[in-house]
């Protein structure tokens, strides 16, 4: 796998290395079509499955758990079709120690078998209701009978962090001795911290022929599913169970995201993964959820906010160097983004009210905006006041709020100036007060009053009253957009209005997050600009 050459690890990580017990390859079994699927709510169909499978494969995932194919008969047809698909993956089919369920994976005609048994107090008592020394015979007459017709074969102790060690030790040793060829230790409900679980870990380690692979299956009940299975791999683990997206039962399994990048970037360790594969991957298998799990937006590496950048001193970093505040490049998990400073402005550098004036002028120069000072204050105002109201400032809005500033007639222009607006609605008639001052030779105040369907329509109402006997306005057009949807975004309005006297025709648009004033803003910016058309308001 080619290396990247922003991929350093720490002094601090160097000298501690001599004192980890880390593998010299890391092996990634992916789970997310057996324990993945096991997901409440989520159920793939057939050819999603098959679909799952090449996509893994493609990836160089080295094991492939393709279902439990006694659950059903769905799920042992998938099983049987990827192992028919021809694929570089071990394909791996999960049984109890029943000889019903190993007889159907033999009938599936899996690659390889992953047997279990739990281990723990509270298993053998509440759901096995069996002694230690019965689950043991268990293990001895199954993995004898899988080993009749199969040459790999992966044990697992279920819930082997709430065993005690001495027994789980004895457990493993047990289906080594009777044709186990990997063990796994699984952390079964995530109830183990990573010093506990690497110490565990090491214990197995030290116990076993150092020929076996031992195997790390870790839950994220407490959010430790990544951390205690790089707790495993520092202490003799070598193959990493893992589910795209972290898939699985309750808050689901160690992330192969996270695992993998981690392995990969902060301790160097060997692998098959093609890993500008691994975003596009999860993006497969998030479509395939339907909608009922989707990439959380601060999910490491692969959310949205992965390599998304609002503070200032950071954006103003970003533009100079990539690497200042971002740990790997994104190309590098296949997340299709260069690092020239083009790329990084529209696809990393996103404004709100942290916002740092860097950052902003980068953009404008990208967008070939040529603003002045006045400009460039008045749209950082604008981002940073939509920022404080709690709203995200998406691409929409901020070229809206770019639009609106640079269409501004200057101060020193403006015939027509809104002094103040006055709004009242509810349960009684929608009421209108605006007071204007109109350049008549010099500055005139108007004040207006009206009454409408809305409270748009009675502030337009209004403020044409203001220009009466003035001048004659006509609104001809008008036309309300939300920038970006939803109940907080920005109103974007454009309306055409007419002169009747002068048959003057204007088109012009505001953009605001209050609808009623971003009417009111664009109708004065149209009457401004019929102002200046007309040689005499009067």
């Amino acid at each position: 796998m080619e290396k990247n050459s922003n991929i350093n690890v720490s002094q601090i990580m160097a000298e501690i290395r001599d004192s980890l017990t880390l593998p010299d390859k890391a092996y990634f079994f992916d789970t997310t079509l057996r324990d993945g699927e096991q997901t409440p709510g989520i159920s793939f169909t057939h050819e999603e499955k098959k679909s799952i499978a090449q996509t893994l494969n493609e990836m160089k995932i080295d094991v492939i758990e393709a279902g439990f194919p006694v659950t059903s008969k769905g799920d042992f047809e998938a099983c049987k079709s990827i192992s028919k698909l021809g694929l570089n993956s071990e394909v791996m089919g999960l049984a109890r120690m029943a000889k019903l369920d190993i007889d159907k994976v033999i009938e599936a005609d899996m690659d390889s078998i992953h047997l279990f048994i739990a281990t723990s107090d509270i298993h053998l008592k509440s759901k096995l209701q069996m002694s230690q020394e019965e689950v043991i015979q268990q293990i001895q007459r199954h993995i004898s009978y899988a080993k009749e017709h199969f040459s790999t074969i992966l044990f697992s102790a279920e819930d082997a962090t709430r065993s005690e060690i001495n027994y789980l030790i004895r457990a493993n040793i047990t289906a080594i001795e009777n044709g186990a060829t990997r063990i796994n230790i699984p952390d079964t409900v995530g109830t183990i911290s990573p010093k506990a679980f690497g110490y565990m870990v090491n214990k197995v380690y030290k116990a076993i022929p150092k020929e076996i692979r031992i195997a790390v299956h870790c839950h994220n009940d407490f959010g430790l599913a990544v951390a205690n299975t790089i707790a495993g791999f520092e202490n003799g683990a070598s193959e990493a169970q893992t589910t795209i997206m972290g898939l699985g039962e309750r808050a689901g399994n160690a992330s192969f995201e996270e695992t993998a990048m981690s392995l990969y970037a902060l301790y160097q360790i060997p692998m098959n993964i093609i890993t500008t594969k691994i975003f596009p991957t999860a993006k497969l298998i998030e479509s395939y959820c339907g909608g009922k799990i989707k990439i959380g937006r601060l999910q490491p590496l692969i959310g949205q906010n992965a390599f998304a950048h609002e503070a200032g001193i950071h954006a103003h970093a970003m533009i100079r160097n990539a690497r200042t505040y971002e740990p790997i490049t994104p190309q590098l998990i296949g997340i299709n983004r260069s690092d020239n400073v083009i790329d990084i402005i529209e696809q990393s550098i996103k404004f709100g009210k942290h916002s740092g004036g860097h950052a902003l002028k980068a953009k404008l120069e990208d967008l070939g905006i040529n603003s002045n000072e006045h400009q460039f204050g008045k749209i950082m105002t604008h981002i940073k006041e939509f920022g404080d109201k709690g709203h995200e400032v998406s691409e929409e809005d901020f070229l809206a709020i770019v639009k609106d500033v640079m269409g501004e007639i200057p101060e020193e222009e403006q015939h027509v100036i809104l002094e103040e607006l006055t709004v009242l609605t509810g349960s009684i008639t929608p009421t209108s007060t605006v007071r204007l001052k109109i350049r008549n030779g010099d500055f005139i105040e108007k004040v207006a009053s009206s009454v409408g369907v809305g409270a748009v329509d009675a502030s337009v109402k209004a403020i044409v009253k203001c220009f009466k006997p003035m001048s004659n306005i006509k609104l001809l057009n008008f036309q309300l957009d939300a920038i970006t949807g939803g109940t907080e975004a920005l109103g974007h309005v454009t309306i055409e209005i007419l002169d009747i006297e002068s048959k003057t025709i204007v088109k012009t648009s505001a953009t605001h997050e209050d609808i009623v004033m971003c009417s009111v803003l664009a109708l004065i910016k149209g009457l401004n600009l019929i102002a200046k058309k007309i040689k005499n308001i009067d």
